[in-house]
């Protein structure tokens, strides 16, 4: 079966083989054109903004602008004139007028990333948008229409914050018109090799180098990972073959941990231990002993390359 790929303008790539990935595209496909608010559900790292963009890109507001929103920097304070906007002169520093997010992006469409997050205490007046389809700049006491979309997505299960009494059951309800769940990486293990590839390749692309060919027993390895951050783990380890000139069983040894130290072979005569080593004192070789810089290269914190070089008795 050959990779999935979004093939819309402006669309992002979207890469995998699973069924359950396949799944979550056909669901996505066929609420796309439609205006309603879809829930995107997962794991921080699985790509919930990649479906949501999908979910832009085949609509009929493709034309329009795409606006994500952090939920979780949403200003109690600041909520009205950020999302609703302002006329001049409406509080202090206010020289000039500002639509807001939902203004701005009239006709197109707003992510709300991270919902879980968004404050108890502001969430009727989210609904109220939802519901209305109307803001209340500050400043100016007559409500304007707008033709807004709106889009969320939460690494937490929303049902369960609504039985917890953390999220408004109301809003849920409006917001989880089509629940897209996105599965886990270590749910759909055979996307992990397209995934690899396609990560090779863009990071080659991004940073001008040769792809690194990985051995068969580093993508077995890797396979079997439980990548807890996901696609954006996986990308991210791509990218540091690249960027710190460290081999793939090096790399291969710090995503692992010194817990499987002595009982993953990576090669013949090499253990991850022996590579986690030989990588502690390439780095510390290259950054001239500078245990700052070395944990830097590393990717780990500066406490923790300290406590290794004591394991391995190189302080």
């Amino acid at each position: 079966m050959n990779t999935l790929k979004v093939t819309a303008a402006g669309a992002p790539i979207i890469v995998g083989v699973s069924k359950a990935i396949r799944d979550v595209l056909q669901l996505a496909d066929q609420v796309a054109a439609t205006d309603c608010c879809v829930l995107i559900e997962g794991e921080s790292g699985t790509g919930k903004e990649l479906i949501a963009r999908r979910l832009f890109a085949n609509s009929r507001r493709f034309e329009r602008p795409f606006i994500p929103v952090n939920c979780a920097g949403v200003s109690e304070t600041l909520f009205e004139s950020q999302f609703f906007g302002h006329v001049r002169g409406a509080f202090t520093g206010a020289e000039q007028t500002m639509l807001g997010v939902i203004r701005t992006a009239d006709g197109g469409t707003v992510f709300l990333d991270e919902i879980c997050d968004f404050p108890m205490a502001l969430q009727p007046k989210l609904l109220r948008v939802l519901q209305e389809q109307e803001v209340m700049p500050v400043g100016k006491p007559v409500p304007v229409k707008v033709d807004t979309r709106f889009l969320a997505g939460s690494n937490r299960n929303l049902a369960e914050m609504v039985r917890q009494g953390t999220f408004r059951r109301d809003l849920y309800h409006r917001l989880n018109i089509v629940r897209i769940p996105l599965p886990s990486l270590r749910e759909r293990p055979e996307d992990i090799g397209p995934l690899l590839d396609h990560f090779l390749l863009v990071a080659a692309d991004r940073y001008q180098r040769l792809p690194v060919t990985l051995k068969p027993e580093v993508r077995g390895l890797l396979a079997q990972y439980g990548w807890p951050g996901n696609i954006r783990e996986l990308a991210a380890w791509v990218e540091r073959l690249y960027v710190t000139g460290l081999s793939a069983e090096i790399l291969l040894d710090m995503l692992f941990g010194e817990a499987h130290a002595t009982t993953m072979p990576i090669e013949s005569g090499t253990t991850l231990k022996q590579a986690e080593r030989q990588a502690i004192v390439q780095a510390m070789e290259h950054t001239n002993f500078n245990q700052r810089k070395a944990a830097r290269m590393l990717q780990v914190h500066r406490a923790t390359l300290a406590r290794k070089l004591r394991v391995h008795k190189l302080d």
